[in-house]
């Protein structure tokens, strides 16, 4: 295949682990395709993907980009229309088009925990990543009730209003009313979670911030059901992949198993 070259845009961005993943899959693909991080700040993504990022020609876009990713795309797919949030752009001769992979890694990341059939899940923050969680909840725990826990500082119109729109049942509290009672917690929020409780934990947790987990959280849950935040990662940019070689991110990669193994040698 041709040459091509793709990035990670965020703010910030040094910490990513994109970059190891992606170039380890496609050294394993044999694609001599080039892959960086580039720093891009809120509100600047539509001037860079038209500017500088025009010799790219696929993105992924992590915090605190992804609604502006989906409003700056030419098409979208079915996710990014229901959530108004993306990680993934691809250029086309039509534009840019925006992919949600982030649902998928999430859905991936907990392939144990599903069959368990949850009856209730504890949703840490309400931003962009909270509600591709609620959407993977929904569509693996439909049943579920959920509880939202946010900071008091938090915007939860967004996330209540999806819940709403996919018959979920869920409420929203403030984060120190964090308990006991949920088979699977997911943490969205960044940095050090503050919250009441210190008792143990017998549900799962999946951290979501693979860069800087909260320890404090992380203390809480039996070690062999917390699920780290780089699971997720690594299946959000297989999809990504999949997306960026056929436009298809259900179409696997050629002997996908060997990919991944690549791509999780590299973390």
């Amino acid at each position: 295949m041709t040459k091509s070259k793709f990035a990670v845009l965020g703010d910030p961005i040094e910490h990513s682990l994109s970059p190891a993943i992606h170039l380890a899959a496609y050294a394993q693909l044999g694609l001599d395709w080039a892959y960086e991080r580039v720093l891009v700040r809120s509100g600047e993504l539509a001037k860079f993907s038209s500017a500088a990022g025009l010799g790219f020609s696929g993105f992924s876009v992590t915090m605190p980009l992804k609604a502006e990713a989906a409003s700056i795309a030419s098409h979208s797919d079915e996710l990014v229309r229901q959530l108004g949030i993306a990680n993934t752009l691809f250029r086309t001769d039509g534009g840019l088009v925006a992919f949600n992979t982030d649902v998928f890694g999430i859905t991936r990341a907990l392939d144990e925990f599903w069959p368990t059939n949850p009856v209730s899940i504890a949703l840490l923050g309400a931003g962009a990543t909270a509600r591709s969680a609620l959407l993977a909840i929904h569509q693996n725990a439909p049943s579920a009730k959920v509880t939202v826990y946010t900071r008091e500082s938090t915007d939860t119109n967004p996330i209540t209003k999806l819940a709403n729109s996919l018959g979920l049942l869920a409420s929203v509290r403030a984060m120190t009313e964090f308990g006991t009672d949920h088979e699977l917690t997911v943490n969205t929020i960044p940095g050090q979670s503050s919250f009441a409780s210190s008792a143990e934990q017998n549900g799962w947790l999946l951290d979501v911030n693979y860069s800087n987990p909260d320890q404090l959280l992380n203390g809480l849950f039996e070690s062999h059901k917390v699920v780290s935040g780089k699971e997720m990662l690594l299946w959000q940019a297989m999809a990504q992949i999949r997306l960026f070689m056929t436009l298809d991110a259900s179409k696997e990669l050629p002997n996908e198993t060997a990919v991944l193994r690549a791509m999780t040698a590299a973390l």
